[in-house]
């Protein structure tokens, strides 16, 4: 990722002022747990073979269960997912307070 995105820079006639980090460095990425967003491990979608969570984000074989956080993300782009975080942690909160009121959860 680092070398493609130093060649685009290149390319597109900007100047990197960094050296390229090494393996010794960890190539700058840092390691699972430090980062302030940690993103997946309860993957959504709508096959219970396949995934975690359903389009609400509440647990396929736990319907009492609900994740609202990152958990469900099933990939990580490289922009800060606070936004959809809360996006998908209110529509979450209002799916939990619909189902509550009519009695099914």
């Amino acid at each position: 990722m680092q070398e493609t995105f130093r060649a685009l820079i290149g390319e597109m006639g900007g100047q990197i002022f960094s050296q390229m980090p090494t393996k010794a460095q960890g190539y700058n990425i840092a390691t699972g747990g430090t980062i302030i967003h940690e993103l997946g491990g309860t993957r959504m979608g709508s096959d219970a073979s396949t995934s975690v969570v359903n389009a609400n984000c509440q647990a396929h074989d736990c319907k009492n269960l609900f994740v609202a956080d990152g958990g469900p993300f099933v990939s990580q782009a490289d922009k800060n997912p606070t936004w959809t975080i809360l996006a998908l942690s209110w529509r979450t909160a209002d799916y939990i307070a619909e189902q509550r009121k009519a009695g099914a959860l």
